[in-house]
């Protein structure tokens, strides 16, 4: 549930007024962006679907100020689009989309668990343990997808790159968005990621830098076979 600080604040010295008023405005961008990202990425605002700010602003209960804010920062990160009407809607990914995705994901990802395995802390190690350990009870769909992602952001995070990291945090949403109800619903695919998640977490494990990084590029590839070759299915079907 989102949470708005507008309306009641209290402002003791004047001077810091326009500090807090600042404050509030970025907390207030900042929570309709993560607000709308997530319905989006979780599907239930959907492909194409038309955002309507008013409509926003009144389920939120906030001005339309800091909804264009989020707004633009959402088209910027790929998920809206603005229309020849001048309206707003959320971006219906094409093959040649998931293309270009997947291979900003296999060359960034394979540097990222590179480094993770020269540079993971102990305590990092122990998270991509517990994800897979986690991934493999038998959770909901809903779930699994959650701990996959997790999986992979703490290999991310324990890459210790700071450039890497930024980037590929604004890919990890888009990623999550187009893959949603296609990949992560296949019973077949979730074991297969499995497997290829143990063998990534051994290399990490061992301080194999190399070993590491063609395990996940192989895993990405083969990700991204399945992925289209299910969009085909469902095209076709």
């Amino acid at each position: 549930m989102i949470v708005i600080y507008l309306k009641r604040y209290t402002v003791y010295k004047e001077r810091w007024a326009s500090i807090i008023v600042g404050i509030v405005k970025r907390t207030l961008k900042s929570q309709v962006y993560d607000y709308l990202k997530e319905q989006i990425t979780i599907g239930n605002i959907r492909p194409g679907e038309r955002l309507i700010e008013e409509k926003i602003g009144q389920t939120l209960d906030v001005s339309r100020s800091p909804i264009r804010e989020a707004i633009r920062m959402l088209e910027k990160d790929g998920f809206l689009h603005l229309t020849k009407t001048g309206g707003v809607e959320v971006v219906k990914p094409s093959l040649v989309d998931y293309q270009y995705l997947y291979e900003c994901r296999i060359e960034m990802e394979s540097a990222a668990v590179y480094y993770a395995a020269a540079r993971r802390t102990k305590e990092q190690l122990k998270q991509i343990e517990k994800a897979i350990d986690t991934y493999s009870t038998g959770l909901k769909v809903n779930d699994q997808s959650k701990v996959k992602v997790g999986f992979h952001d703490i290999i991310i995070e324990s890459s210790m790159n700071p450039f890497l990291i930024s980037m590929l945090r604004q890919l990890r949403g888009v990623n999550s968005f187009y893959r949603k109800a296609i990949v992560d619903t296949d019973p077949k695919h979730v074991n297969k990621a499995l497997v290829d998640h143990e063998k990534i977490y051994d290399a990490i494990a061992a301080c194999d830098q190399k070993s590491a990084r063609n395990l996940m590029k192989e895993h990405i590839e083969n990700d991204y076979s399945r992925f289209i070759s299910l969009i085909k299915e469902k095209t076709e079907g």
